[in-house]
């Protein structure tokens, strides 16, 4: 009689609940599968943030190469010019004590009494 009572009990518990089992296992199951998509998301996440920092790097590196270069043209362009705008002259001591410049030293000092030391 109490086996009878038992199966009562369980068999109303089951009709009243439904079969818990099947809805922990079908819950458990949806949690396992939403925290494995949240771990796949963040080392996603964390590749990607590699990535970009990689390219980071490798957009700054090309762009000091290329700044580097840009200098270094630019000085060229710029002796160029220096060259091309400076006269071929040079400086001498005159006789009287100064300091004079012109296309030669005799030419610096025609009106200076000369060259000093001559």
């Amino acid at each position: 009689m109490l086996k009878k009572l038992l199966m009562s009990f369980v068999m109303a518990g089951v009709l009243a609940f439904g079969i818990p089992t099947v809805n922990a296992v079908a819950q458990t199951t949806a949690e396992q599968d939403a925290k494995k998509a949240g771990k796949e998301a963040k080392k996603a996440g964390k590749e990607a943030g590699a990535a970009t920092k990689d390219a980071a790097k490798a957009t700054g590196k090309t762009a000091k190469k290329g700044a580097k270069k840009t200098a270094e043209g630019t000085k060229k362009a710029g002796d160029k010019v220096k060259d091309a705008v400076t006269l071929d002259t040079t400086s001498a001591l005159c006789k009287d004590g100064t300091t004079q410049t012109g296309k030669t030293k005799t030419t610096a000092c025609h009106d200076h009494g000369g060259v000093a030391g001559r």
